[in-house]
């Protein structure tokens, strides 16, 4: 019961967050986007007492969201204080990057995928992570020197989305990693939009912020309720 309490009063929460967002970074934004993410991590807690038999996959989901969490007040400290812009941003890819290795493995683990499965969904990841950066002058983005850690960071993420893929034909479909699923989706496409926003030109307008935050929040959302579901 408490489970779909928070999940209805986070999406609420965090959808009027998206809306407040495309007024721009301000401390009062960074306190409201610390509260909707604190919502898509209680969704995930309140999914696991409901759903005891997902331990292990659930508190690594939880591990996963938390270093989420803090990776949003980084990213919005880098709106907020831009001498200290470079620091914020690499924290935030690092704890991101770190919570996808939860996600992976939560999806991993609770499948026993096979090591062929996962050898296969890291080359797929490691080469869409290098040809986000290829195709940089492409996208009309400029990594600088932060070209590293998107090809890396952007490899863990891709990973997420294809081990969650794999997942969802392994287990026949089952819902909560069909949840997972779509959530990495949403995941990744937010992301593209947020390396349009910090690393293009011209596209950080309140709409490309909406964007990028109903992006991201729909997909934590999924990830944190595939909890629910998963057996």
């Amino acid at each position: 019961m408490f489970y779909y309490v928070v999940l209805s009063v986070g999406v609420i929460v965090s959808f009027a967050f998206c809306c407040q967002r495309s007024k721009g970074y301000s401390v009062k934004n960074l306190l409201f986007k610390s509260v909707s993410s604190l919502c898509y991590l209680l969704t995930a807690v309140f999914a696991l007492i409901d759903n005891s038999t997902a331990y292990t996959y659930g508190s690594l989901i939880i591990m996963g969201g938390a270093l989420g969490l803090v990776g949003d007040i980084l990213l919005d400290l880098k709106g907020i204080y831009k001498s200290e812009e470079k620091t914020y941003l690499n924290g935030g890819f690092i704890f991101f990057l770190v919570g996808h290795i939860f996600y992976i493995c939560a999806v991993i683990y609770s499948l026993k995928i096979k090591w062929w499965l996962i050898l296969i969904a890291a080359v797929v990841s490691v080469g869409i992570g290098v040809g986000s950066i290829l195709t940089a002058n492409i996208m009309k983005v400029h990594y600088g020197a932060y070209r590293k850690i998107v090809a890396v960071y952007v490899s863990f993420l891709a990973m997420t989305m294809v081990t969650s893929v794999i997942a969802a034909f392994v287990s026949g479909f089952q819902k909560g990693y069909v949840l997972m699923m779509i959530g990495a989706i949403l995941f990744l496409l937010s992301d593209a939009v947020l390396s349009n926003t910090f690393f293009g030109r011209g596209k950080d307008k309140p709409i490309h912020l909406f964007v990028n935050h109903f992006l991201y929040y729909a997909g934590q959302y999924l990830i944190a309720a595939s909890v629910m579901f998963v057996k």
